[in-house]
């Protein structure tokens, strides 16, 4: 697939020591705010539906967290969105 050439080159170039902490650090920053991305647009205040849910935080009840993390934990049970 790779000429020689190619290998050598992604060898001498890519795969240095002291890259790789900057490849973890990339890739951990990417991983994070992909996670953040999906917490928050799992929110009731996000609208997906207009027609069948236009309201989805009036579906929240008052024993429902929420929030990522509560520390308090006043809460019985974490809110999920069966709908859309």
């Amino acid at each position: 697939m790779f000429t020689k050439a190619t290998k050598t080159y992604l060898m001498k170039h890519w795969y240095r020591s002291e890259l790789i902490p900057l490849y973890a650090t990339c890739v951990g920053a990417v991983g994070v705010c992909a996670y953040f991305a999906s917490r928050a647009l799992k929110n009731p205040e996000v609208v997906w539906d207009k027609t069948n849910n236009p309201y989805p935080w009036l579906h929240v009840q008052q024993n429902e967290n929420v929030k990522l993390m509560d520390p308090n934990g006043r809460f019985e049970k974490q809110w999920s969105r069966d709908r859309l």
